[in-house]
Parts: structure tokens; C-alpha cells; sequence
């Protein structure tokens, strides 16, 4: 019965994860891994495939959109992306993303600057932003 039960919240939690879209400038033509927006997000990376500045910037702590991002692209729960700045941070390697407080304002500055890194829970429809990874 407990194998049971936890068969079926492993489902659930599978079920409860959204897509995440990468998302970038109109004008950033690069074609993205899971692994390249890993690094940029993590700061092991501080420039796109054609050599162009990164900056990623993502959503404020306790975002579903973000816990999802964390779990399927970074890798890691929010206590190990806390740990990981934190680790970073005090030895000086490198400081985390801006953060921002909603889509709306992370899709806002995306589209204002081609430098700029971002994800979102819903689809790019728009021209403002574009899609660079589903995942």
C-alpha cells in the first residue's frame, strides 16, 4: 500500500510540472541546449554560442514557474540553487540573475534587450519575445 501511495505522488508531482520557455530577443538568433541556458543561469557561462554577453534573469523565490525551471533545467531544488549562490557568491565567482516579480516584466525587459535571458510558463505568442527552448 505505501509503494502504492508513493508510485502515485511521484505521478502527481510529474503531472503538476509545466513546460518552461526559454526566452530571448527577437534578435538573438542563437540555438540553445538545456545545457548552454544551464551554465548561463548558473554563471559557469557569461556569453551566448556566437560569443554575444548573457544575462539571465529570472523569476523571484517561490514562483512555480521558477521552482519548475530550478528542478528541470538547473538540476537542483531551491535549497541547492541557495547553496550554490551562496558558495559562489563568497568565493567571488560569480553573483546570481537579477531577479524580477513577474512574467510580464521578465518578457518586458527580454524584449527591450537582446542580451537578456529569461523563462516563462506559458508559450510565446508575440513577437516582443522568442522561444528559444521548450523543455
Amino acid at each position: 500500500m505505501n509503494r502504492l501511495c508513493a508510485l502515485i505522488m511521484i505521478g502527481l508531482i510529474h503531472i503538476a510540472q509545466a513546460d518552461v520557455y526559454i526566452i530571448v530577443n527577437p534578435d538573438n538568433h542563437n540555438v540553445l541546449s538545456v545545457s548552454d541556458v544551464r551554465n548561463i543561469f548558473l554563471g559557469k557561462v557569461r556569453s551566448f554560442p556566437d560569443g554575444s554577453t548573457a544575462i539571465p534573469v529570472e523569476l523571484k523565490d517561490g514562483s512555480t514557474v521558477r521552482e519548475d525551471f530550478d528542478q528541470k533545467i538547473l538540476k537542483k531544488d531551491d535549497s541547492q540553487v541557495r547553496a550554490y549562490w551562496a558558495q559562489m557568491v563568497f568565493t567571488g565567482r560569480a553573483t546570481p540573475p537579477r531577479m524580477v516579480d513577474s512574467e510580464a516584466e521578465l518578457r518586458e525587459l527580454v524584449a527591450k534587450n537582446p542580451n537578456l535571458i529569461g523563462y516563462v510558463g506559458n508559450e510565446v505568442g508575440s513577437g516582443d519575445v522568442h522561444t528559444a527552448l521548450k523543455n
